[in-house]
């Protein structure tokens, strides 16, 4: 049902269903431009699209985390029976119910793997364990990809579906059914997004091992979800939405979530590369030596810079900025965090994929427009389906039993 189709105010005049925009079709055309001169870039490029393939990883990645830390919003709303969220939840459901385009964007990375033509993930060093060879077999990743991109669409869908039906029927059953499912769809979450994870990106180098970088990539998902939740909020909000159900205390506990997971984040990152250092095992060390992170005898590379820039950037600029209570009930200082997150975000994604442009070469620093127009791409394809997800409904679940609480919360 199209927006035109509902009532421009709920009964306590707020705005909650979006006016007809041409916005989705903008973000449709400027991303079919962005992924055709990305493509252009990487046929002209003459390298068998390796450049671009490294580019596009970036930017799928991105979105595809945006998705998934909606994803894991949405359920753990649902299984702790929370109420504070349920006025901001429905921007975490559009993200999760987007994942159908992040799988049909993926095809470029999925497609040349099924082929046996990837420039991205070298074949398994010779030497490497049985287990190894057979899991990174070409038709056993396509088909664990597959997998993924099937259960994430059906959980995320579903979770978005049933609370649209609910906004009709008011069926308190739906909130039970939802919440008993939550506790399985978080183990199935954990599982399938920690082997994407080493799928995706840790196969990019297949002599490295990490049991830990599961969790680094989810701490980044939450991160880039909770910032996102606040950049929308805070465009709708602008643009005269939702404005007695979003309210400072939804800020609040947004920038609580945003400041916990960017420590976490740093956590999980500086855990990971002591104890790779304190092991000192050639095909863990090998991987940070690529990375900028350690040296052998040629010294630092180019990406000490960026993992310098992103050290300061994605945890102890932010982590001192949003101690402050004060900042995290300003709305628009806070969005200024969560867009400068945002960023770091995508510059830890680049930090991890692009130095395996030159595997088993000399290391260069790359970055310029493919890089740019790869995002521009992959973010306006994204954006627009995100917008036609928000226009199928109200902006915020509007028969929910605990929305009276979420719309009084205070915090203490």
């Amino acid at each position: 049902m199209k927006a035109s189709e509902h009532p421009t105010f709920s009964p306590g005049d707020e705005l909650i269903y979006l006016r007809p925009s041409s916005t989705a079709n903008i973000a449709r055309i400027v991303g079919g431009i962005g992924f055709g001169a990305a493509a252009g870039l990487g046929y002209v490029a003459g390298d068998q699209f390796k450049r671009f393939s490294h580019a596009y990883l970036i930017s799928l990645a991105f979105v595809l985390s945006l998705s998934l830390g909606g994803l894991v919003f949405v359920l753990l709303q649902h299984v702790t029976k929370a109420a504070w969220s349920v006025g901001v939840r429905r921007i975490a459901e559009w993200l999760a119910a987007s994942m159908p385009i992040v799988g049909i964007l993926s095809l470029p990375i999925i497609l040349p793997v099924a082929l046996k033509r990837s420039p991205l993930y070298p074949a398994v060093p010779a030497g490497s364990s049985l287990f190894k060879i057979a899991y990174l077999n070409s038709y056993f990743w396509t088909l664990r990809a597959v997998i993924y991109f099937v259960v994430w669409s059906v959980m995320g869908i579903y979770y978005w579906r049933q609370s649209l039906a609910q906004d009709a029927s008011g069926d308190l059953r739906i909130t039970t059914r939802l919440q008993a499912f939550s506790p399985v769809g978080l183990i199935i979450f954990a599982a399938t997004v920690t082997l994407a994870s080493f799928d995706f990106l840790l196969a990019l180098d297949p002599a490295w091992s990490s049991t830990i970088f599961g969790i680094y990539f989810f701490a980044g998902c939450v991160v880039g979800v909770i910032a996102a939740m606040v950049v929308i909020a805070l465009l709708l909000q602008s643009a005269g939405y939702l404005g007695e159900s979003i309210t400072v205390e939804h800020y609040h506990d947004l920038g609580k979530y945003l400041f916990a997971f960017t420590f976490f984040w740093g956590y999980i990152a500086f855990s990971q590369y002591m104890l790779q250092w304190y092991a000192n095992l050639p095909d863990e060390v090998g991987w940070f030596v690529q990375h900028g992170a350690s040296t052998q005898k040629g010294g630092f590379n180019s990406y000490t810079y960026v993992l310098v820039f992103l050290a300061a950037g994605n945890l102890l600029v932010p982590f001192a900025a949003l101690l402050s209570r004060h900042v995290k009930r300003n709305p628009k200082t806070l969005a200024f965090w969560a867009v400068w997150l945002l960023v770091f975000h995508w510059i830890d994604l680049y930090w991890i994929v692009m130095p395996q442009l030159d595997y088993g070469k000399a290391i260069h620093l790359h970055f310029g427009l493919i890089e740019v127009v790869s995002l521009v791409g992959i973010g306006g394809l994204y954006s627009s389906v995100v917008l036609s997800r928000a226009d199928q409904g109200a902006l915020r679940p509007l028969r929910d039993p605990r929305l009276q609480a979420s719309i009084e919360f205070e915090n203490v």
